[in-house]
């Protein structure tokens, strides 16, 4: 017997990927088998169940499986796993990029760290020999602030030997043999000994250098060395000026000054004696017709020897000491 069934379907999804049996309540529906259906009655087995009225019902209960409920099953198990990787990569991608840019800023401002640094020893350096120069700047301005005292005191003294020979050309020339073996006589004693190398400061070559320390003039240098039977010393070649420079670095001093024998003049820049070594610090030697009285050399070290010259002053200053020398 052909009966007209009418499906009124209800979906009862038990989870969203239909992990369990799906419940369809089916009705026969127009030109539909229902001897065909492979019905279910549901409550067979239980106690008060009625086979016939469940027989004369217009809607039988089915169960039905879905056809991908493995796939779904394995579908739904998926997805969280998938989206929490998902997830996790954009985290990774986000931090992978903050550690990026961190490294990036980190990176610049090591470097400018290092241009700091670096501009910074460079200043440095700057301020260093901006206050060396302007150290020996001051000095000079301290020794030409007694300028016009020292060339009075100097002129006082060329007007005092001219007075002398003037009163010593007056006196009659008397030439006699006692004088002259009188002459003789003094000029034997009076030779300069040999001296030992042992008493000399510095030995070069055949040249004994004495160095004597203490605030003098020109003058004051040359009676010095007198009284050490020697002469003010010459700077012949370099490698005397090495070795002497040197021996100055030595001394506990910041700089220091010591008068040569080396003369100069400051008009025609001629140096005496004329086989003199020379040097010329920066700025020097002094020139013209203002400096025309700076006319004696003297050496100028500090003491780790990053500067060290020669220069030019007036015999009135008063340096740091004086080179004698004697050869032997």
């Amino acid at each position: 017997m052909k009966i007209s069934i009418v499906f009124m379907l209800i979906y009862v999804i038990a989870s969203s990927w239909c992990q369990d049996d799906t419940v369809f309540h089916c009705s026969p529906k127009p030109g539909c088998q229902i001897a065909q259906c492979d019905l279910v009655a549901v409550g067979w087995d239980r106690p008060g169940f009625n086979i016939d009225k469940h027989l004369h019902d217009k809607e039988f209960p089915i169960t039905c499986k879905s056809m991908n409920d493995t796939e779904s099953k394995n579908t739904g198990n998926l997805l969280p796993v998938v989206t929490r990787n998902i997830l996790d990569i954009r985290n990774i991608r986000s931090e992978l990029e903050e550690s990026k840019a961190h490294f990036a800023r980190a990176n610049s401002e090591i470097r400018e760290h290092r241009r700091k640094i670096a501009e910074q020893s460079n200043e440095i350096k700057d301020i260093r020999n901006n206050a060396l120069h302007q150290s020996r700047q001051i000095e000079i301005l301290l020794r030409e602030n007694t300028e016009q005292n020292s060339v009075i005191n100097e002129l006082k003294k060329a007007m005092e030997r001219i007075e002398q020979k003037l009163s010593a050309m007056k006196k009659p020339q008397q030439v006699q043999s006692g004088n002259q073996q009188r002459l003789t006589t003094t000029i034997q004693t009076t030779l300069k000994p040999t001296p030992s190398s042992e008493n000399c400061d510095l030995k070069v070559g055949k040249i004994c250098y004495i160095f004597v320390l203490q605030k003098v003039d020109y003058d004051t240098a040359v009676d010095i060395c007198k009284k050490r039977n020697a002469d003010v010393g010459l700077i012949r070649n370099e490698e005397s000026y090495n070795a002497i420079v040197k021996y100055l670095a030595i001394n506990d001093l910041p700089w220091i000054n010591i008068w040569t024998g080396i003369r100069f003049n400051p008009m025609t820049r001629d140096v005496t004696p004329a086989d003199s070594f020379i040097k010329w610090g920066s700025g020097f030697p002094h020139i013209g017709i203002n400096r025309k009285h700076f006319t004696n050399v003297y050496i100028y070290a500090n003491f780790d020897l990053i500067y060290q010259a020669m220069e030019n002053g007036a015999p009135t200053w008063k340096v740091d000491g004086v080179i004698c020398e004697i050869l032997i």
